[in-house]
């Protein structure tokens, strides 16, 4: 099946099923995706379902597709949901909920308002009424999956939405392994992804559309103009200015720094590409950039300083990061809170 081909074919209730007669939102129970609502589709559905494949790496399609179908199936046993279309636009929202925001595949952490409203924000591609449609389906599969983390508009998200950050230590210990690579172009890879994710927030679609001549290295400092959709100027920490360096130097001006075969269609996972042929153990891109935003509230930057230097708009998980910084001792936060003195 195709998105351009495959006509939609809604999975009607019975008629002790009609909409009018389903529990309310508030009384159904968080669906759990493991297949099971999926298996109770007619087999010719399932099928179909299952032949579809969306524009992102097949393997990446591979680890979300049961969870992805498993979502829209529960949602039309309880609703009249097209339940091809539904597959068609929460396909691309979990890869994006997953896969570059590095939530956990979990309904109650992905389907929330909070998500689906970022995530359409981010789609700044999509006409805006093409993207009130998509957030109309997602908000029904939340209601219904997630119950409990959608009772209001903007409700709180309860769960913790965050991969863990990595130690200092940890991203210390990743130089080895960019500098381990068995060839000149995976060692650059290496370290153009630890320098530019650990020191400068970057996601793998603005590593991919980074060029030589967005940077500037100066006296006071690497600064790098991010391209992609949320173009900015961010300055990277001093400690990773020579691995960052080092990792573009002598790439050719008015071409990306990541290579040739970078596409369009690629920049969402292209760290995935990378990885499936480098030696040892990656580091996972959010992880990186969870680390970094850690050590920028952790050395009380700014937040509008984080805010233009990460691409924020509005930032959700702000609170999920509390428990990895330091906390101050209670002459300090006295004195914060007074106003007398910061250490």
């Amino acid at each position: 099946m195709t998105t351009k081909k495959a006509s939609p074919s809604s999975i009607r209730p019975t008629s002790a099923q009609k909409p009018a007669d389903a529990p309310s939102v508030a009384a159904l129970a968080a669906a759990i995706l493991d297949g099971r609502h999926t298996r109770r589709l007619p087999k010719e559905v399932v099928v179909r379902l299952k032949r579809y494949s969306p524009k992102i790496p097949d393997r990446d399609w591979a680890a979300i597709r049961e969870f992805v179908l498993d979502a829209a199936a529960a949602t039309a046993e309880r609703t009249s949901l097209d339940v091809d279309r539904a597959v068609v636009i929460a396909a691309p929202f979990v890869q994006w909920a997953v896969n570059v925001q590095g939530l956990p595949q979990e309904a109650s952490a992905v389907f929330t308002r909070r998500v689906i409203d970022g995530y359409c924000q981010h789609r700044s591609d999509v006409a805006d009424g093409s993207v009130a449609s998509y957030r109309s389906i997602l908000l029904k599969l939340a209601d219904h999956v997630a119950p409990s983390e959608n009772p209001a508009p903007m409700q709180p998200i309860a769960r913790r939405n965050i991969k863990d950050p990595y130690t200092r230590a940890e991203v210390e210990g990743f130089r080895a392994w960019a500098y381990g690579q068995h060839t000149a172009s995976l060692t650059q890879k290496a370290k153009l992804l630890l320098a530019g994710s650990a020191g400068a927030g970057l996601w793998p679609a603005e590593l991919g559309a980074l060029q030589a001549e967005d940077v500037t290295a100066t006296a006071s400092g690497v600064t790098i103009w991010v391209r992609a959709r949320k173009p900015r100027e961010v300055t990277l920490l001093a400690e990773w200015e020579e691995m960052f360096l080092e990792a573009i130097a002598g790439s050719e001006p008015g071409k990306p720094v990541w290579g040739p075969e970078r596409t369009a269609l690629k920049n969402k996972n292209l760290v995935t590409d990378f990885t499936e042929h480098c030696d040892g153990t990656p580091p996972t891109s959010s992880r990186l950039r969870g680390s970094w935003l850690a050590r920028l509230l952790d050395e009380r930057v700014h937040i509008t300083v984080i805010f233009a230097a990460s691409g924020f708009k509005q930032f959700n998980n702000l609170h999920h990061y509390l428990r990895y910084l330091t906390t101050p001792s209670t002459q300090d936060a006295r004195g914060q809170l007074r106003g007398s003195g910061r250490a």
